[in-house]
């Protein structure tokens, strides 16, 4: 019988997957993209709901996993306030709106309640969230991470198979000192980084509605020559935008004429695109496999063996 998921409880007992083991992929799901930031207040989460939004605009099944388990944001964002059902086996249903299926930890706890888990219990209820949840077929699941890089991105990207990775900054030389060490974090451990968005890049002036600079320029672009990643569309800061996200109403939705929202229309083009690329880099991945001939062309060519 199905009831009401008042709280979600890790068991102690299940076992867990050490590091080095093979990768679990998320049922039904083709593609894993992570948004990351290096710091907080960056606008991460607002870019994961309104890039989710956008890309199920484009007829794609997407859902949204807010992996901020300490301050989850996406439930009311999303409009997602109400409590989640469960089926006989425990498994909760993502709700769905904007076309977008989605949970939070706002969905499974109350909204006063701190999470008090330490490391091991936080890390078994965010494998729950992918492996114990009724998620449908998904072309895309969007996983917003909470900043920084601990122990909830080290989970992920050790026991999830990632498709890839975008990181949100702000113009601030601080904000991008932080999000480089984010951008490190997924070079180290062999993510593909998609690119580097920086949001909140001009102010939209509410007389004549042009972009304004807010902060010098230049600085998230050099970081992206010298980490050899693309600089994605940027974003301009929208007042209305945080008006929007307040009453569960995504800009691309709410405003779609928006300058801001044109930019988020172009980011997911550009998301959209190297997804695409990376799921066709993967086939051909694959196909290498037990193929002598294209094992031997690259034990040559890392060897610098390989003939012209």
């Amino acid at each position: 019988m199905n009831s009401p998921v008042t709280n979600l409880k890790p068991q102690s007992s299940r076992p867990q997957t050490e590091t080095g083991d093979e990768l679990r992929p998320v049922k039904g799901v083709n593609s894993i993209l992570l948004v990351a930031s290096g710091k907080g207040g960056v606008g991460k989460s607002t870019v994961s709901v309104n890039l989710a939004c956008a890309l199920a605009k484009t007829g794609q099944k997407v859902g949204l996993l807010d992996a901020d388990l300490y301050g989850p944001s996406i439930q009311r964002m999303m409009g997602t306030t109400d409590e989640l059902i469960q089926d006989e086996r425990g498994f909760a249903t993502p709700g769905r709106t904007h076309g977008v299926w989605s949970l939070s930890m706002g969905n499974l706890a109350p909204p006063e309640a701190p999470l008090t888990w330490k490391g091991a219990l936080v890390a078994q209820a965010l494998l729950q969230m992918f492996h114990e949840v009724n998620w449908p077929d998904l072309d895309v699941l969007v996983v917003d991470l909470p900043p920084g890089t601990g122990d909830i991105q080290l989970t992920i990207l050790e026991q999830i198979p990632i498709s890839g990775a975008i990181v949100v900054t702000t113009p601030q030389e601080l904000a991008v000192a932080d999000a480089e060490r984010a951008i490190v974090m997924f070079h180290d451990l062999g993510l593909p980084v998609f690119g580097l968005v920086e949001n909140m890049n001009a102010y939209i002036c509410p007389c004549c509605g042009q972009p304004q600079d807010l902060y010098p320029s230049g600085t998230a672009p050099r970081l992206a020559r010298k980490r050899h990643i693309n600089m994605l569309t940027g974003i301009p800061l929208d007042p209305s935008a945080q008006e929007f996200a307040d009453n569960g109403a995504p800009l691309v939705l709410s405003s779609p004429d928006s300058l801001a929202a044109k930019s988020l229309f172009k980011l997911t083009k550009e998301v959209s695109a190297a997804l695409k690329r990376e799921q066709k880099a993967q086939i051909l991945r694959t196909k290498d496999l037990g193929n002598p001939d294209a094992e031997q062309f690259w034990d040559n060519l890392l060897s610098g063996d390989q003939q012209p």
